[in-house]
This record gives C-alpha cells, sequence and structure tokens, in this order.
C-alpha cells in the first residue's frame, strides 16, 4: 500500500509532537484535534482513522511506543490507543507513572468519553 503525502506528513507531525513530549503519552484523539486541521463533522471520523493509521506506522517502524486502553471493564464503551516517544525510556503506559495506571487511566479514558459521540 502507498502512503500519501498528507499522510507522510501526519506522521511527521505525530512523531515530532511526541518527540517534544517524551515524559507524556498522546491518545489517538488528542493527536488528531492538536495536529489535524478541522473540518466537518462527518470527516471526523474519518480522519481519526487517518490519525490511528500514520500513528501506528510510526509504531510498526519502531518510531513510536503504544498501547491500547479499554474502559468497557468499569463499564464504559469507550477504546483508545495511547503512543508516545521511544526517547521516554518506557515500554509500558503504567511507567508514566499513578495517573497511567489502572483503574485511574481507565476513569480518566470514560471521562473522555464525547472522543466517541455519545
Amino acid at each position: 500500500m502507498r502512503v500519501s503525502e498528507p499522510t507522510l506528513d501526519l506522521k511527521e507531525r505525530i512523531k515530532t509532537a511526541l518527540e517534544e513530549n517524551p515524559g507524556r503519552p498522546w491518545c489517538v484523539h488528542r493527536l488528531y484535534e492538536e495536529l489535524v486541521p478541522t473540518g466537518s463533522p462527518r470527516a471526523r471520523d474519518e480522519m481519526l482513522e487517518v490519525t490511528r493509521r500514520a500513528a501506528d506506522e510510526l509504531v510498526r517502524e519502531g518510531r513510536a511506543n503504544r498501547e491500547f486502553v479499554s474502559a468497557t471493564a468499569i463499564g464504559i464503551q469507550c477504546e483508545d490507543a495511547l503512543y508516545w516517544s521511544r526517547r521516554s525510556g518506557k515500554t509500558a503506559l503504567a511507567e508514566f507513572g499513578p495517573e497511567y495506571e489502572s483503574p485511574t487511566i481507565l476513569r480518566r479514558l470514560g471521562s473522555h468519553i464525547q472522543c466517541r459521540g455519545l
């Protein structure tokens, strides 16, 4: 599959954002909200998926780390992926401290429920 220029540009913007703040993971929704120009609400889901794919490519290339988080265990239908710089030296979210450990991270994800349009 060939990667488009806008996707390559987005990958670089994501990598730069992660590198500039290696001590804090970014969820895919934050990456989208801060790095993708706003468009119509209909395009939001599409662009979230483009953002996720660009960030996932960085993970596959070994240029970023990722961990999936699901709040279904606490009864909230919300899932997300968090990405962070490899420069952080951390391999799991919990290594970032108590705010990224369960159940705190699950509650934070639940408060982020608007990300799914609910």
